[in-house]
């Protein structure tokens, strides 16, 4: 199924990157913090301890990660939770409260254990935690992404995409479906059969169903990404100013406004 145009990503030198090359993790973090995104602060001010969302995604990817890495019927022995405990912080610097932290925990816990359940049905991943490039040849450009998890159902000829939030975000999750339609397409030669987004926090479970007239707004998405970033060589220009920052969020705004149109969407 998985076609030759897929390239497993590697670490590579600056000068071998593509001059497109958009990435899921860094567009994620410039939708959640733009500020944050053009010109980085100084390396001098970056020692600020990591946000509790943060610690709180790294234990959460950890936990998926393990438990569906186990045999389906190891993982009928081992509840989620005790992998959660594995990774999640012993201390609660960067939270809110300690009662925040407990709050925190015990809602995560119970929502990672009620997906665990969920998706008993659910075998062995195709994708498990992996990143991939490939390139989209309509858009002169190339595409990275982290895939959490990926399904091949059984009776389904193509794939379900699972992604694992700490916090709902919309901007983000908007980001994520276009991206792996997208991606899936030119990788694969078919849509994904569905898109799922778990919002642990909020408890919530966002399925999306791509189509093909999706797909043509998923691709005028990227280009509009595209077309907002600036070159890699003019990250470090001084010539970017505090409307630069908010420039992608901006257009995205625009353009949602613009092409509005119905979506198969389901919030659970």
């Amino acid at each position: 199924m998985l076609r030759h145009n897929v390239q497993a990503a590697m670490p590579v030198g600056r000068n071998d990157l593509p001059r497109h090359l958009l990435e899921d993790y860094r567009l994620e973090e410039m939708l959640r913090s733009p500020h944050r995104f053009i010109r980085p602060e100084p390396s001098s001010e970056q020692h600020s301890p990591l946000q509790w969302r943060h610690r709180v995604q790294y234990a959460v990817s950890h936990a998926v990660n393990a438990f569906y890495s186990l045999d389906p019927d190891v993982r009928k022995e081992v509840p989620i939770q005790y992998l959660l405990e594995k990774w999640w912080p012993k201390k609660t610097n960067g939270f809110e409260s300690v009662l925040h932290y407990w709050d925190v925990k015990n809602k995560i816990t119970d929502e990672l254990s009620l997906a665990a359940a969920m998706n008993d049905d659910l075998k062995h991943p195709a994708i498990l935690f992996e990143q991939w490039r490939t390139e989209l040849p309509s858009l002169s450009m190339h595409l990275s992404m982290i895939f959490q998890a990926a399904w091949q159902p059984e009776g389904w000829d193509s794939l379900l995409i699972q992604k694992y939030m700490v916090v709902h975000d919309p901007n983000v999750v908007e980001a994520f479906q276009h991206m792996v339609s997208a991606f899936c397409w030119e990788a694969f030669g078919q849509l994904p059969g569905m898109i799922e987004i778990y919002c642990l926090l909020e408890g919530r479970k966002i399925r999306y169903i791509p189509g093909r007239q999706s797909l043509i707004r998923s691709m005028d998405y990227i280009r509009l990404i595209r077309d907002s970033m600036p070159q890699a060589e003019a990250v470090e220009s001084e010539r970017f100013t505090t409307r630069d920052k908010a420039r992608i969020h901006e257009e995205v705004d625009r353009w949602r406004t613009d092409a509005a149109e119905p979506k198969k969407t389901w919030l659970m």
